[in-house]
């Protein structure tokens, strides 16, 4: 049975998973309030189910997925008890430290994948800042904005129309399908803290939301490995002008 995850694996079985050119993933999520009836790591969760799911579906090259990193960028939620929060610099620092020693074992091919809204902006800004400061070349997406996922997520949903909102539709509906045994679907309401209507949310909803998730993973891990995604991001080339 192959292995994806990481922390997993042995120090003597990363030399091959170089050579064969394996894609890391990275994700980045939060522990945070989500309303009073989903768990705190909510974020955490659903974003390694996407990683982990896409990882395993892949099987012509290595993917591996770090364990998450589950304190985000979350500020904004700590009115709220059981939220956890980074510092901006601190969670900055704390990715730009996990990228360089991916990158020093031999990995060339490193795609952090978000799951938290507040980290998003940070997340986009890691390419440019690892590239200028490290010279280490990595990709960056929330994973609701991966290829695909918004139109389908739209033909699901009856509230969060391409949004995953904040403890509704979305989120509630995939931790349903992932951690059932945590939602408490009685105390499923709009309350301070939640954005949108999780009332509306279902397991059966959850798991296509999932899968639409994974399926824009693995084109992005796909084109990342073939260096059509590189090709994609790179700053055009300025001619000279005579």
């Amino acid at each position: 049975m192959k292995k994806t995850q990481w922390e997993h694996l042995r120090r003597n079985h990363f030399a091959t998973l170089v050579e064969q050119d394996a894609v890391v993933i990275i994700p980045v999520a939060s522990i945070e309030q989500h309303g009073e009836h989903l768990p705190i790591n909510t974020d955490a969760n659903n974003c390694h189910a996407v990683a982990t799911r896409a990882a395993e579906s892949i099987d012509r090259f290595p993917v591996l997925v770090l364990p998450v990193v589950w304190p985000g960028y979350s500020p904004h939620h700590m009115v709220h008890p059981g939220t956890i929060t980074l510092k901006f610099d601190t969670f900055l620092h704390v990715l730009t430290e996990i990228a360089v020693c991916v990158h020093t074992h031999g990995f060339r091919k490193i795609l952090f994948l978000n799951g938290h809204g507040g980290n998003s902006a940070i997340i986009s800004s890691l390419r440019l800042k690892l590239t200028a400061e490290h010279e280490i070349s990595v990709v960056g997406y929330t994973y609701w904005d991966l290829p695909g996922v918004a139109a389908e997520w739209r033909s699901i949903c009856e509230t969060d129309k391409g949004f995953a909102g904040h403890a509704a539709e979305v989120e509630t509906s995939l931790q349903l399908y992932l951690q059932p045994d945590l939602v408490d679907m009685k105390e499923a309401r709009w309350v301070p803290g939640v954005y949108g209507d999780p009332t509306y949310a279902t397991r059966d909803k959850g798991e296509r939301l999932l899968n639409a998730a994974v399926s824009g993973l693995i084109e992005t891990i796909n084109d990342l490995h073939s260096g059509v995604l590189d090709k994609r991001l790179e700053w055009g080339i300025e001619v000279p002008i005579e």
